[in-house]
């Protein structure tokens, strides 16, 4: 029986648009205008003492660069260090690595957002992020992104370094369309297509036909993916649970790329000759999601990116998140426009897809009812209380 994913935990998402935003910072500006007044009554003068770690799961298109950019500005006003955990290679891990982090401006010319320390998780050499619960300790940071890591080095940072954590949901369907088109087609340096699919829409479609779930949000939070924290810091349960779903020769965690992978790869991750995934494994899988959501001080939720900023400020009300919020720019929102839509797939398409992210939609839905719970109790505006609809039925 896969259980029920009940009882999660307070929820907030983010729809990068620019209304949204500015109306966060209006639903939010009361609850900080007593930010100073709040800050004043911590004993002594040591703030930094008092102030609360975060760190922030940033899942693949759910909002999370807005967010991010909230939360490093509201650090770096009370005089706090910041860092970034990045997933993938860049130039300017590089650049803040080569003076030993004394000076730290990922983004150069642009923000001075904090340190960044590149682990990607392709190189065997830095599979499992060597070395980041080390670096994040030895230089004190107070604000921590994890750039794609999944919440196996989260946890790590909670129960060792006494880190609050926070994340952002988004609904299945539509992360996956937004996520698809990133990565194939309007990102910096996409090749402009599905690799190994070809080219036009009907690359996409043969690419969607093919995938398998559960997808991109499901295995962040249960741990299980190649982008995890298993090299650094002491073992958990979730490190036991990863090499558990990756026994028998069948790596259903960490084999490489299940967002390109074709129909024999799956059947090799997964272990059964149609490639889709076991019920024993949706089992373990569903169980383990249950417990980590509950390990979040927080989960925000895409689409009522306003209530999240808010619910943020109500949980964290030593950070200035409304004037915060008014100093992001356009650019860190990393909105991007898509080229191809899920609407113009066929039925079996729809079908197919809304069968592979049962588990990836029951989260959803658990975690969409929890915020909804937690927005009202703290007597936040919510744009709607009904749970966004799928695009893998809204059409058809």
């Amino acid at each position: 029986r896969i259980p029920k994913l009940t009882e999660l935990l307070p929820v907030a998402m983010p729809q990068v648009c620019l209304m949204a935003f500015l109306l966060a910072c209006c639903l939010i500006s009361s609850a900080s205008a007593n930010w100073k007044k709040e800050l004043s009554t911590l004993n002594g003068d040591d703030t930094a003492n008092r102030v609360e770690k975060i760190a922030f799961v940033h899942a693949r298109k759910t909002g999370g660069s807005l967010v991010d950019g909230v939360l490093w500005r509201a650090y770096r006003k009370l005089g706090l260090t910041s860092a970034h955990l990045y997933s993938f290679d860049r130039e300017t891990c590089r650049e803040d690595a080569a003076d030993s982090f004394r000076a730290c401006n990922t983004i150069k010319e642009k923000w001075d957002d904090g340190c960044a320390l590149c682990k990607p998780s392709y190189k065997i050499e830095t599979k499992g992020c060597p070395g980041c619960l080390e670096w994040v300790k030895k230089f004190d940071f107070h604000y921590v992104e994890l750039h794609h890591f999944d919440m196996s080095l989260a946890l790590k940072l909670k129960q060792e370094l006494g880190f609050k954590l926070v994340t952002l949901l988004r609904e299945p369907s539509r992360q996956f369309e937004s996520d698809a088109n990133f990565e194939a087609y309007t990102r910096g340096g996409a090749q402009g297509y599905m690799p190994g699919y070809g080219k036009g829409f009907d690359g996409f479609s043969r690419w969607a036909i093919d995938r398998r779930g559960p997808f991109e949000q499901f295995r962040m939070i249960s741990g299980c993916s190649i982008e995890h924290g298993g090299a650094t810091g002491n073992r958990t349960k979730i490190d036991l649970f990863r090499q558990d779903m990756d026994s028998d020769g069948h790596p259903a965690c960490t084999f490489d790329q299940p967002m390109f992978a074709k129909e024999n790869e799956f059947r090799w991750a997964y272990g059964t000759p149609d490639g889709q995934l076991p019920e024993s494994l949706k089992d373990k899988w569903a169980a383990i999601v249950v417990e980590n959501l509950r390990e979040f001080d927080l989960v925000g939720i895409t689409e009522e990116m306003p209530a999240t900023l808010g619910l943020i400020q109500k949980r964290f009300p030593f950070l200035n998140i409304a004037q915060c919020a008014r100093e992001v720019t356009l650019d860190e929102y990393n909105k991007k426009g898509h080229v191809y839509y899920l609407e113009n797939l066929s039925q079996q398409h729809h079908e197919r897809l809304e069968k592979e992210m049962e588990l990836d939609r029951r989260l959803y839905e658990s975690a969409h009812a929890s915020f909804m719970e937690n927005a009202a109790a703290k007597g936040i505006s919510l744009k709607s209380r009904r749970c966004p609809s799928s695009l893998l039925h809204a059409s058809k």
